[in-house]
């Protein structure tokens, strides 16, 4: 390997090696070694010493073997090459979205064909475009958005949901992204699947627990509520699992974490906030919910909560919730 000479002023060799590899979790391509001075006997050298370490062909590790999951990823992404990108579930892993379990870091590479790599698995596509290419943690990953289709065919109905749920409620992607993702899909096996739950109204839910609640009320043709959408109180932030903001209601749906004395201080001190500024708040369980579904509706009914009919909105504010809660909505909206 040819070895352009040391500059005046260059930093030493060690320097270089150990400021790149900081930005890559520990990681440097064998041209990144080169670009810092070093020619095959001095990296021999550094192996047999122990301050490289072998991971990939032309990969290695600075300092000692071990590594964080992102090192394993960026080793990955360095080994397949200029243009390759973490992908697939290794790219939901990196997003946040699904747990690691250990499998080969998919990545996906220009002309990839055939390429082994232990550890490693390799993917080709026709639909990826620059849009569809970011970094994350310095890890260069398709965005969440294209993330999502790629492990949906992995994932059931109801996982899929919730993993779209989860990435919108954390402002990963938006509706518009995912859409845009699955116009250019090219026939891809889970396209209409994905277009499937973004066609309905927006839903990023932060858990499992509002998920069910939500489908529920959306089963039963309810309104659809806001979801986890910002409300200013006061001083105070409050992100509500869901809210008719013209009825002016909430429901909350609360897991075992809210058992904690300490959580239940705190919901009984927003709830306060909340209902002074003039929301009225009903609370339930995903277990109270799932076994009482008919119940849960009934409440919502009995609040104002209107029922959808075709296209229409029918039967809204009967309890008195009227035009003057309809009017202060109105000056929500265009104080936001």
């Amino acid at each position: 390997m040819k070895v352009a000479g040391r500059a005046a002023g260059a930093k030493p060799p060690g320097v270089c090696v150990a400021e790149k590899a900081a930005r890559q979790h520990g990681r440097i391509h064998v041209r990144q070694l080169a670009a810092c001075g070093l020619d095959d006997a001095a990296i021999a050298r550094r192996v047999k010493n122990g301050t490289l370490h072998r991971v990939h062909v032309g990969v290695y590790a600075v300092g000692h073997a071990g590594g964080s999951l992102h090192a394993r990823f960026m080793a990955a992404v360095l080994a397949a090459g200029s243009g390759a990108v973490l992908s697939h579930w290794a790219a939901a892993v990196l997003w946040g979205l699904v747990r690691w379990d250990g499998r080969a870091v998919d990545v996906t590479a220009p002309g990839s064909g055939n390429r082994r790599r232990p550890g490693i698995r390799f993917h080709r596509t026709r639909s990826m475009t620059p849009d569809d290419m970011t970094r994350r943690e310095g890890i260069r990953v398709v965005t969440a958005a294209r993330a999502l289709l790629e492990i949906a065919p992995q994932l059931s109905d109801r996982r899929l949901r919730r993993v779209v749920r989860q990435a919108l409620a954390e402002e990963l992607t938006s509706a518009g992204e995912i859409a845009d993702v699955v116009a250019r899909a090219n026939g891809h096996r889970s396209a209409k699947r994905l277009a499937v739950v973004i066609a309905g109204p927006p839903a990023p839910t932060r858990s499992g627990h509002e998920d069910d609640v939500l489908d529920l009320v959306l089963a039963a043709r309810l309104q659809p509520p806001d979801v986890n959408k910002p409300l200013v109180v006061g001083g105070s932030t409050y992100r509500p699992d869901m809210r008719w903001p013209v009825q002016r209601l909430i429901l909350e749906v609360d897991s075992v974490w809210h058992d904690d004395p300490v959580a239940q201080a705190c919901d009984a001190e927003r709830q306060a906030d909340l209902e002074a500024s003039g929301e009225r708040v009903l609370r339930t369980t995903r277990e109270q919910a799932c076994s009482h579904p008919s119940q849960l509706v009934a409440r919502l009914a009995a609040a104002g909560v209107p029922r959808v009919v075709g296209e229409q909105v029918v039967g809204s504010n009967s309890k008195g919730f009227g035009l003057a809660t309809q009017e202060r909505h109105e000056e929500e909206v265009e104080a936001a």
